[in-house]
């Protein structure tokens, strides 16, 4: 089973690229109950998006490719996937039979809202920030991980627009649940020391990259600001942003595309051309590749 890697792109640095905007929970109890359906014919499920609360998805019908940051996974009816706050993440059907899922969307607040006390600095903050990786996907097995299904299960069962009257038992089961993934983590294997570093070393080159994405960049170039060989330069970036030089800069330029396909009327050839791509065929590709749609079908869904 692949692991969900960390994401190197800081939620600040996320801000502009594409936050999902919907509320999911309360201030009173940031918690939220999404049970979604989707009939036949049904291709994207949603498209490439971010949030801050932490989502625990569990297919109820069909079957779902869901993409989180760089790794993709198939879920079937029972399946359950475990999305970390701040991860980039987008979902597709993967025949034309339909499919559904629910989800649980909940802010860490809802479990302690203060990240200095002990329960957060040794239960929470390790997760949020990467530290300590919860199994990714779930499915019965007869042990801890059909635990954790059957007491989502219980919470499906609520009304979602009266989640506030049942908050002993949604605490009281999320923490069962959470105690569950924290027990089987398994601690990242690069050091947070380490990658801390890495991040003041390559600062410069994610500069350059904002400043001239619309332009052609190579490695040589990007080595240079450092200054590393080419060799050295790729594996502290990829070390670092968990992905290589140029998947980062091809990320960077669909995203900035984004904005510029919901915010202007320009052709979608036009910004293929001003969003560092010369190829409106390899700009498609490269953006239903990231983002799960094509740059025409991106635009119509958000207008």
């Amino acid at each position: 089973m692949d692991t969900i890697q960390k994401s190197g792109i800081k939620a600040q640095d996320k801000a502009k690229d594409y936050e999902e905007k919907i509320s999911h929970g309360t201030a009173e109890i940031p918690i939220a109950l999404h049970k979604l359906e989707y009939p036949k014919g049904t291709q994207n499920v949603f498209y490439l998006h971010w949030h801050r609360e932490i989502e625990i998805l569990v297919v109820t019908r069909g079957i779902i490719e869901i993409q989180v940051e760089e790794t993709k996974y198939v879920l079937e009816k029972g399946d359950c996937i475990f999305i970390n706050s701040n991860m980039y993440h987008s979902a597709r059907a993967v025949n034309t039979d339909g499919c559904a899922f629910y989800a649980v969307v909940f802010s860490y607040e809802f479990l302690q809202n203060d990240l200095h006390t002990h329960f957060s600095k040794h239960y929470i903050r390790p997760v949020l920030k990467g530290k300590l990786l919860f199994t990714p996907v779930i499915r019965r097995d007869n042990g801890w991980q059909s635990k954790i299904l059957d007491w989502l299960d219980e919470i499906n069962e609520l009304d979602h627009l009266k989640l506030l009257d049942s908050e002993l038992m949604l605490k009281t089961r999320m923490y069962a649940i959470w105690e569950l993934y924290y027990k089987h983590g398994k601690l990242n294997d690069v050091m947070e020391d380490d990658n801390s570093l890495n991040q003041e070393r390559i600062k410069p080159v994610l500069a350059y990259i904002e400043e001239n994405y619309s332009y052609e960049v190579t490695l040589s170039e990007l080595a240079a600001l450092i200054p590393m060989s080419e060799g050295q330069f790729c594996r502290v970036f990829r070390q670092t942003m968990n992905r290589t030089p140029m998947q980062y800069i091809m990320r960077y330029r669909v995203m900035q595309s984004c904005h510029l396909l919901t915010e202007t009327n320009k052709k979608i050839a036009e910004i293929a051309n001003l969003s560092g791509f010369n190829n409106i065929s390899y700009y498609n590709k490269v953006f239903l590749s990231i983002v799960g749609c094509t740059p025409k079908q991106y635009r119509n869904s958000n207008f």
